[in-house]
């Protein structure tokens, strides 16, 4: 046991060491820790998102015709457009998850407009649904759905993406983050850290 206390003084010699093992609070955060949060905050928006240009390399959103409503006026917060159709599975899945997230991001600093585009061939179509589905938010529908293919290449997502389709803009309405393919509950912290920083 004698021989043990001396290795043991001398473990905890060499730990104070390298960790630091004075009382005081350190005067500064060292630089490789800053640059690491910002890397995974980084990571973590390129993981929610196909397109996420900086703000001086985003494109402004401009709508496409649109058959039924009118377009948004311009934007005072941060805007999340959400491309879907009544035939789209994952998009009808989505929807109610989608106001829900808008509202809980409002009481957590994270004020979104949250704006919806029918992809939808006809009135017809979405009236039914709405019909079938009382709850469901207001909606906009594009007057031509071929015309999405060179709508999203306009804000550097494929000419075939995928519905549904999220589009994130900034309060000045420039595309900040553009991806395919539904959101999981897994992404809802994601979403709200890029709105709060937009």
């Amino acid at each position: 046991m004698d021989r043990l206390s001396p290795l043991i003084a001398l473990a905890l010699s060499a730990g104070c060491l390298s960790v630091g093992c004075d009382d005081a609070p350190s005067a500064s955060v060292p630089s490789s820790r800053v640059v690491a949060v910002t890397a995974s905050a980084d990571e973590e928006v390129e993981d929610l998102c196909d397109v996420a240009p900086s703000a001086n390399e985003a494109p402004t959103l401009t709508f496409p015709a649109l058959a039924t409503g009118s377009a948004p006026g311009a934007p005072t917060r941060p805007r999340w457009v959400n491309v879907w159709a009544t035939w789209c599975r994952p998009c009808v899945e989505e929807m109610p998850m989608l106001v829900e997230w808008a509202e809980r991001m409002r009481g957590e600093r994270a004020d979104v407009e949250l704006v919806f585009v029918s992809a939808d061939a006809s009135d017809e179509a979405v009236a039914a649904f709405r019909a079938s589905h009382p709850d469901a938010p207001d909606t906009v529908r594009v007057a031509d759905p071929e015309s999405l293919g060179t709508w999203v290449t306009s804000f550097g997502l494929d000419s075939g993406a995928t519905l549904p389709i999220h589009v994130i803009t900034d309060a000045e309405g420039r595309v900040r983050c553009a991806r395919t393919g539904a959101v999981s509950e897994d992404d809802y912290g994601r979403m709200r850290d890029l709105v709060r920083g937009l």
